[in-house]
């Protein structure tokens, strides 16, 4: 038994170093263009792969992305984005902001696949892979989010707080369009709706973060082991420090565990990533 552990301690931790990279070669998230607007201007909204802030592309799975919109009074509506390769760096859309008060926009991919096949092309896949198995080299399987906020002449309302029923989510218990430098961002982790019970690391980067292109303002292995952790015995909530004005991205990603890599809940792929981003402007 004791072997047995050792085993499965060292395979958790290898896949999660490939997990890990495979996450850390892009991130994505939603941005608004400007983040704080007068009544009736328009809001443009920018869907983005990269890294600090600088987009290289549209996510390629923007096309598989469902994008919302929640207004100050909890009003939601579906938004519609579109992307030219040869003229964007980013897939885009933009909403005219009728109410004062706290917009609130977020996306959805959910059971996307990634197929790497054995002539080197990547092809993309949702809920399920349309490809003869000889064809394949690779799979990988995820499920990406993104919220971000705009503030229409000042913060109000509560759209900050609804939650998204997604399978990894971040939401915030302070209005994130209010922050100032020295305040905390709370953020409560949940899984469709409720605590998660999995092991979820989160970091934030500010905008002009002077670290190398891959270290982070604000880092935590919350709740505080790598791997071979099952379940959480504090509530799931961490603070972000804002120690900066200017844009801030969080992003949080469930660490590999027994229930993915053994009991294959999730089928049996090369990497799999469970991941939810958070972008806000501190004036």
């Amino acid at each position: 038994m004791k072997n047995f552990r050792a085993f499965l301690v060292t395979k958790v931790f290898l896949l999660f170093i490939l997990h890990i990279n495979f996450l850390y070669a892009h991130d994505r998230w939603l941005q608004p263009v400007p983040p704080i607007v007068e009544v009736g201007k328009d809001v443009n909204i920018e869907f983005c792969v990269g890294h600090g802030f600088e987009s290289e592309a549209a996510p390629s799975e923007w096309w598989l992305t469902q994008y919302y919109l929640i207004d100050p009074d909890g009003n939601e509506k579906k938004l519609l984005f579109s992307y030219n390769k040869e003229k964007q760096k980013s897939a885009t859309t933009k909403f005219t902001a009728k109410k004062r008060g706290t917009y609130m926009i977020y996306s959805k991919a959910e059971n996307i696949y990634w197929v790497k096949t054995k002539d080197g092309k990547y092809l993309q896949f949702k809920d399920k892979i349309q490809l003869d198995p000889s064809e394949i080299k690779r799979t990988f399987i995820g499920w990406q989010y993104s919220k971000t906020f705009v503030k229409v002449d000042k913060s109000g309302g509560d759209s900050y707080k609804k939650t998204i029923n997604s399978l990894i989510e971040l939401v915030p218990l302070n209005d994130p369009t209010n922050l100032k430098v020295g305040d905390s961002l709370s953020l409560r982790i949940l899984t469709h709706g409720k605590d998660t019970k999995w092991n979820v690391a989160v970091i934030a980067l500010y905008k002009g973060f002077p670290g190398d292109v891959w270290s982070y303002s604000y880092f935590t292995e919350y709740p505080g082991e790598i791997y071979a952790k099952e379940g959480i015995e504090k509530e799931p909530i961490i603070k972000i420090p804002i120690t900066n004005k200017g844009l801030w991205f969080v992003k949080a990603f469930r660490m590999m565990d027994e229930e993915i890599l053994c009991k294959k809940k999730y089928g049996e792929h090369d990497a799999y990533f469970f991941e939810f981003t958070l972008t806000f402007y501190v004036p």
